[in-house]
């Protein structure tokens, strides 16, 4: 894909992400004591770090992507970095909080325990989290029918099978969502598969006003639903 569409795709992923990240994160973290340093490992465009800033007196959202750190939401509290989880620009043992929002598929491997290991605390806990939006339905309603998926991509990888690490909790959860048609359009028009159809469908000329035209003859509100996995961890001492 382009630089262009993936400018494009990065601008809808920035301007509606529904309050997932929120959700899951007050499941997991709301009875936690604030933690001092809170690191985001694959932030994207920041939103799940901007979820993760109230647990945190300080954050900060390490992202490999330029498109999509151009499109990062200003933190209060925390700050971005272009880099990976193999090379993490940080000092050892800082980071008392750690979470993976979707980004653990594309970080997994034997280079990112060891670099965890080295920038955590003793004690720090580990989240894992991810979701999937139901969306073929509306993909459906707008004419588009997507080819079944092949891309081996796993929502719920974790690390429960990482003997250094302690797994304390690991669950799946649906959740309901009402979502506007503005709200919805921007959602699908968020991933680069998706963003292709709907040019191909709509044309590349007013294509996002156009599909949400289509979505407003449906209805006003579309209730969507997301299922939800997570899963937290420490070394094990």
């Amino acid at each position: 894909m382009s630089d262009q569409y993936n400018n494009e795709v990065s601008k809808h992923y920035a301007a509606y992400r529904p309050p997932i990240h929120q959700r899951i994160l007050e499941l997991i973290l709301k009875d936690r004591e604030t933690s001092v340093f809170g690191l985001d490992i694959g932030c994207g465009t920041g939103v799940s770090t901007q979820a993760l800033s109230p647990y945190c007196a300080e954050v900060l959202g390490v992202e490999p992507s330029e498109a999509m750190l151009s499109q990062a939401q200003q933190v209060s509290n925390g700050r971005y970095l272009q880099g990976d989880g193999e090379t993490i620009p940080l000092a050892a043992s800082c980071a008392d909080l750690v979470t993976f929002a979707g980004s653990l598929y594309y970080a997994k491997s034997a280079a990112l325990v060891e670099e965890l290991r080295r920038v955590t605390t003793d004690g720090a806990l580990i989240v894992v989290y991810d979701f999937e939006v139901q969306l073929s339905g509306f993909m459906q309603q707008l004419g588009i029918e997507l080819p079944s998926s092949s891309s081996g991509y796993d929502h719920e990888i974790n690390f429960s099978d990482c003997q250094q690490m302690k797994q304390w909790r690991c669950e799946q959860q649906r959740v309901e969502l009402t979502l506007s048609s503005q709200q919805l359009a921007h959602v699908l028009f968020s991933s680069s598969t998706r963003y292709q159809y709907l040019l191909e469908k709509f044309g590349q000329q007013e294509t996002f006003e156009r599909v949400l035209d289509a979505l407003n003859q449906v209805s006003d509100k579309h209730f969507v639903s997301v299922d939800c996995y997570f899963s937290t961890y420490s070394f094990a001492v």
